[in-house]
């Protein structure tokens, strides 16, 4: 779940006019961490309540697991790897000097993702500890079971929403609550380095 901001113009002028990137990084990143709390309460409150680890682990980070080029990383080393093995021994130290290209993938994935993307991005949801928030979120089908009990039939799950329905409600009052929580970011910002001059 994703949604835009735009039409905030004046408020995009006060940014470029702070001096650092990674202020206006720092500045967009707090606003919108605070913008987004009610949102936060609202899936922990819908998030069903079995051990409670599920509700702990929403949370709003500023990455998300398996972050952007690891993806681009992991094909360019995993062909090179295979191709490796298939030629012999001589070929896996060859592998080597091949991560380097590896390397090079995920950086220039990066690079692609945040020249097209905004600054500062918001990831909300289940963290590792709730790796299991997408099955409760969108249910489970029938299916065998594997593992422990590997054979036996599972009568799948029904979808218990928790995520959808705080962004449903939440998402245009966030949006609202973000204009003032970004003009208080910027001026705490220039009383701090107003303060920093005359010392």
């Amino acid at each position: 779940m994703t949604f835009r901001i735009e039409g905030m113009r004046d408020i995009e002028r006060a940014l470029e006019a702070v001096a650092l990137k990674s202020t206006r990084v720092a500045i967009t990143r707090r606003a919108l961490q605070k913008a987004a709390a009610p949102m936060l309460a609202m899936a922990r409150q819908y998030a069903p309540i079995d051990q409670g680890d599920l509700e702990q682990s929403i949370k709003i980070g500023t990455r998300a697991t398996g972050e952007v080029g690891r993806a681009a990383y992991s094909r360019y080393m995993s062909s090179s790897w295979d191709a490796a093995k298939a030629a012999g021994t001589q070929a896996q130290w060859d592998r080597v000097a091949e991560s380097a290209k590896a390397v090079t993938a995920l950086k220039d994935a990066r690079r692609a993702f945040k020249a097209s993307n905004p600054p500062a991005i918001l990831y909300m949801g289940p963290t590792r500890e709730g790796w299991h928030g997408h099955f409760v979120e969108f249910g489970t089908a029938p299916h065998v079971n594997g593992g422990k009990f590997a054979g036996t039939s599972h009568p799948g799950t029904a979808p218990q929403p928790f995520m959808r329905p705080a962004f449903d409600t939440e998402a245009g009052p966030t949006i609202e609550r973000l204009k003032p929580l970004v003009w208080a970011e910027i001026q705490k910002n220039a009383a701090r380095m107003a303060k920093r001059r005359s010392a």
